[in-house]
């Protein structure tokens, strides 16, 4: 099962353009950092040293119950489930606006467990164009109630920013990691299995 589920992901990944990167110039394999293999073995073990054998990073429960969806962008929905439902036969859920964008439309499938993959096509082509079609728009973690609360009061604590959501169907923080990831944090207000529509 867990293997089924990993080519989910990567078969997502592969058509939704996230594939291999497309040949790099010159003056970006320049720019890139390269390690000789004794290198990236040294940089493990400090990672490791670091991080891992410390209980500050590993001394604790995560404090996520596991994917609550994935979204990617697309500007062809009736292609899109298409697709998922009679190619990879997920189940299509629901068609809703995006929060926050009533031009903007977001379709949600079941990919079991209480876990979504979501395709949005944007209204505002800048966005669109920036994320790129296929591209990643973010990820939301399923977390019980009694999580939400406590990441909303780390949060607050350590003044980071972040935005909720709240609707019928769940409740969300939303907030962006070091690398620019969007990551969402979603409680559910609703059993999963009663998103369909």
């Amino acid at each position: 099962m867990i293997f089924l589920r990993f080519a989910l992901i990567v078969l997502i990944a592969f058509v939704s353009g996230c594939g291999p990167a497309p040949t790099e110039t010159p003056e970006v394999q320049e720019s890139r950092v390269f390690m000789t293999p004794e290198e990236a073995e040294k940089e493990r073990a400090d990672l490791a040293a670091n991080y891992i054998e410390k209980d500050r990073y590993t001394g604790f429960e995560s404090q996520a119950e596991g994917v609550n969806h994935i979204a990617f962008l697309t500007d062809d929905l009736e292609g899109t489930i298409e697709f998922y439902t009679q190619m990879v036969r997920l189940k299509l859920l629901r068609v809703r606006a995006m929060d926050g964008d009533p031009s903007s439309t977001q379709v949600f499938f079941d990919m079991g467990r209480g876990e979504l993959l979501a395709f949005l096509r944007l209204s505002d082509i800048h966005d669109q164009a920036k994320m790129g079609l296929g591209g990643y728009h973010h990820a939301a973690l399923t977390v019980s109630r009694e999580q939400y609360e406590a990441a909303k009061k780390r949060l607050d604590e350590k003044n980071y920013p972040y935005t909720t959501i709240s609707h019928e169907i769940l409740d969300t923080i939303t907030l962006t990691d070091p690398n620019g990831i969007t990551i969402e944090l979603s409680v559910w207000n609703i059993d999963p299995k009663d998103v369909q529509m």
